[in-house]
């Protein structure tokens, strides 16, 4: 049974007007909307420095959470293994720094690292774990510079690292692990 209108009161009729009057046909806009469009969408900075750099210079911090970020990237760089540099001094700026990374999952059948220094391999470079525990490790010659990674569990399950001292959203709705290696003089 359709209601009709007046049925609905002098409410119902105004609507009936208004819905009658609107205009239905589908908008096109002129091409020049379009090309400005898509200039300021090229124009936003793509590459993962200039993201990196977005998010770190975006006050989304506290003071709390930037000096934990700092605990952490000094813990990263003392935790990581010795290097015998032969006699030589390693100085800032080298081709690259050793560091290690470690995700605890007992429950993994195999892990693998994957980022911007390993041209996001979907194979990543692998893990391993000594038998029996579910540590998982990788000592890698990493060239210093902000490098994004996630870890890959099972082959399928691309996971950010938990311990890292800071996640930042990969574009497609997950979040990557930011590593930061700084060159140094070892002694």
């Amino acid at each position: 049974m359709k209601q009709e209108p007046e049925d609905l009161g002098p409410d119902g009729v105004r609507l009936e007007r208004i819905m009658q009057s609107l205009d239905r046909r589908p908008v096109h806009l002129p091409p020049r909307v379009r090309a400005a469009v898509m200039a300021e969408v090229r124009a936003r900075p793509q590459s993962a420095w200039a993201r990196s750099w977005d998010w770190l210079a975006a006050p989304r911090l506290s003071p709390l959470a930037g000096l934990a970020m700092a605990a952490g990237i000094a813990a990263l760089l003392l935790l990581r293994p010795g290097v015998d540099t032969g006699g030589r001094a390693e100085t800032v700026g080298s081709s690259s720094v050793p560091v290690r990374l470690i995700l605890v999952a007992p429950q993994a059948n195999s892990v693998a690292v994957t980022g911007d220094f390993a041209s996001w391999d979907p194979n990543g470079i692998p893990l391993t774990r000594p038998p029996g525990e579910g540590v998982w490790s990788v000592d890698l010659q990493i060239p210093p510079g902000l490098h994004h990674y996630v870890f890959i569990v099972n082959g399928t399950e691309w996971r950010p690292d938990p311990n890292a001292a800071s996640q930042v959203d990969d574009g497609f709705g997950q979040q990557n692990s930011v590593l930061l290696v700084t060159g140094r003089r070892a002694s």
